[in-house]
């Protein structure tokens, strides 16, 4: 990789983002697949079990905050590019706070999350007889707080406004 393109430039105050190398496109689309794999196989496994006792399984959105470490964690593993994020951010790329989440579908965040220009790496999912695989996997560039659906008193959660960021939304692998 060339080191002089690797990172992010400013010029009259405005930044360019580094785009991902075809090489870090794959070792998301990898990191991204084996953890949902491991999950499916856990899924099978275990979710029968609760049924037989009378539980009600977890729901991935339940488990999505420690799905989405374990897709840090495989990112780290298969994109020398990525490390642990400093911080609260998930990850680091060339100065760059990432972050991972998991979603059925777009990408929501907590009503009380502060944005700040941070990348996100958005994997969302689908259900298939019962177990969870990867659907879309896609990054928004240099999110601003303006693509966020407003804060509101009764709700915990904002959603992207796709419509608005459109020009900032990379897409990996998936429907566009």
């Amino acid at each position: 990789m060339n080191l002089r393109a690797a990172w992010l430039f400013e010029d009259a105050g405005r930044r360019e983002r580094l785009e991902l190398t075809a090489d870090e496109r794959h070792g998301l689309r990898t990191a991204v697949h084996s953890v949902f794999r491991r999950l499916a196989k856990l899924a099978g496994d275990v979710w029968p079990v609760y049924d037989r006792y009378g539980f009600s399984a977890p729901s991935v959105g339940v488990m999505a905050r420690d799905l989405s470490e374990k897709i840090e964690a495989a990112i780290v593993q298969h994109c020398d590019t990525f490390t642990k994020g400093a911080g609260h951010a998930d990850l680091g790329r060339f100065g760059e706070c990432w972050e991972v989440k998991v979603c059925s579908r777009g990408l929501t965040i907590n009503q009380s999350k502060v944005i700040t220009g941070e990348q996100y790496i958005v994997c969302n999912y689908v259900m298939r007889a019962g177990l969870p695989y990867v659907d879309r996997i896609w990054v928004l560039w240099a999110a601003d707080d303006a693509w966020f659906s407003p804060r509101r008193s009764n709700s915990n959660a904002r959603r992207l406004l796709v419509a608005e960021a459109r020009d900032q939304i990379e897409e990996i692998e998936g429907r566009p």
